[in-house]
């Protein structure tokens, strides 16, 4: 992975982390079950290439699942503060 499309990466992956961290601290609808949801559609999208979103758009959403797939990880591990 070439240093732009990293950096494309990082940035989407910590906005995602942030936005959804954020979430289950403040939205009582945004549970476990929400976000396994989310994902499994994030998964399905990013089969669905059928628009060609480009290198960028893919990093954004192999990022996006990332961050889901962490939260999601640490969700048991880490209480709410």
């Amino acid at each position: 992975m070439d240093e732009l499309m990293q950096q494309v990466f990082d940035n989407a992956y910590d906005d995602a982390y942030e936005s959804f961290r954020l979430r289950r601290q403040t939205d009582d609808t945004f549970t476990r079950d929400y976000l396994q949801g989310l994902l499994q559609s994030l998964y399905v999208r990013q089969g669905n290439n059928w628009d060609g979103r480009g290198q960028t758009k893919d990093m954004e959403q192999s990022a996006m699942i990332a961050a889901a797939e962490t939260i999601l990880t640490e969700w048991e591990r880490i209480p709410l503060a």
